[in-house]
């Protein structure tokens, strides 16, 4: 169990980690098509078009992960409120003072964590859209070709 000075530690650390992850947030939004002074896309190049597609993209990626950070104070900051903060939401287990001081915003012991995020990749439905199915007898070789190559090389996405 975590002392009143580790708490107050702790709340200290979240508050100005908070107000960090805000101002990120704040200046993160992601970018419209107006932003970048052009009146039209029309007429632009379609190289200077990717390039705004993908800063616009790297703005969205910045303001999701910022407000999820916000999100995740924010519960680590009503848990001390609620007095259930250092306490594993999975287990009841303490969480290590170590893992707190590294992730204040944490709430599963390291164990709970693995096993958490394990079960979120065991979940993830396997893509079967490029599989030649057991049953094809439509003698393309190409496809069982392409199917073989992924089985004994891998793809680019696994």
């Amino acid at each position: 169990m975590l002392s009143k000075e580790e708490l107050s530690y702790f709340k200290k650390k979240l508050l100005q980690l908070k107000e960090e992850t805000t101002q990120m947030v704040e200046a993160s939004q992601p970018l419209a098509f107006e932003d970048d002074g052009e009146l039209t896309s029309y007429d632009n190049h379609f190289a200077d078009t990717a390039t705004q597609l993908e800063e616009r993209e790297k703005q969205k990626i910045l303001h999701d992960t910022a407000s999820n950070l916000l999100e995740e104070v924010n519960e680590a900051l009503e848990r001390i409120k609620r007095g259930t903060y250092g306490v594993c939401v999975d287990t009841g287990e303490p969480i290590s003072y170590e893992r707190l001081k590294a992730l204040p915003y944490a709430k599963r012991t390291v164990e709970a964590q693995k096993e958490q995020e394990q079960e979120k990749v065991a979940s993830l439905p396997e893509d079967p859209s490029f599989l030649t199915p057991e049953e094809d007898v439509r003698g393309d070789k190409r496809i069982q070709t392409v199917d073989e190559l992924i089985s004994v090389h891998g793809n680019s996405s696994s």
